[in-house]
């Protein structure tokens, strides 16, 4: 009965909240995979969570920002997708439960995630497609370079070398979009008062932001919206390492 409970409270939550469309046949899908997470992170650490609800609203809800961002965007019921160093698959997985006509790839560097990535794709019945590979590799790769609609990104890492790794794969219009603290983007050194070389270089401009809060979390989120408006020179990204090392 907890569970029934917890998952209705989450559907509740998330319907006011977030994404107005959230089903029942979705809110099974998140059950999946909320018991593919439980089950998997007692083998090797996917994520961090104290209780189940952080699992449901720091992780799960969270996501639903990007999707909530998509949906509010031209064109995104049959978008290409693609969620850089996923993890866990978030946010990618939760943005294919609720938006589940996209074409979603998730890449992932390390392996055991992947194979927890391929179980959970096999238990919804999905389409996901998974890549093994470092994220700052396929960017020179004409089978992805150029190719998507949307580019999401959750993972902790620097603003320029994430914009660098990321704007590649955009098709000219295609969105970046990005989940940061608001402490973190008002960061002099790395956040949003430092990317105007990086944005001018790689041919995009952010359109939009999106604030929230998350029940029982302290911080402040939101998820920033970045538009590709012209051609990435070809020599971004540059290579592994560089970017870390040299942020534009």
């Amino acid at each position: 009965m907890r569970d029934i409970l917890i998952f209705k409270q989450f559907q509740d939550y998330a319907k006011i909240n977030i994404i107005s469309f959230l089903s029942e046949e979705m809110i099974k899908g998140f059950e999946i995979y909320f018991n593919e997470l439980i089950e998997w992170n007692q083998k090797f650490n996917l994520i961090s969570f104290k209780t189940e609800q952080d699992i449901l609203y720091r992780h799960f809800c969270d996501c639903l920002y990007s999707a909530k961002a998509m949906s509010e965007l031209e064109n995104f019921k049959s978008a290409k997708v693609a969620d850089l160093g996923t993890g866990s698959g978030m946010p990618g997985i939760p943005v294919k439960i609720v938006l589940p006509n996209i074409q979603i790839t998730l890449v992932e560097s390390i392996t055991k995630k992947c194979k927890f990535l391929e179980s959970v794709n096999n238990k919804l019945n999905s389409n996901i497609e998974i890549l093994n590979t470092r994220a700052e590799e396929i960017g020179q790769n004409l089978k992805y370079r150029n190719k998507y609609d949307f580019i999401l990104s959750r993972a902790v890492s620097k603003f320029s070398p994430n914009l660098e790794i990321s704007i590649p794969l955009l098709k000219i219009g295609g969105y970046f979009i990005v989940h940061k603290t608001k402490d973190s983007i008002l960061n002099l050194k790395e956040g949003l008062p430092s990317l105007d070389n990086a944005l001018k270089h790689l041919g995009a401009k952010l359109e939009k932001t999106i604030s929230y809060n998350l029940p029982n979390q302290d911080l402040d989120y939101c998820v920033l919206i970045f538009k590709k408006y012209k051609d990435t020179p070809s020599q971004f990204p540059r290579k592994v390492g560089i970017p870390e090392k040299k942020p534009l």
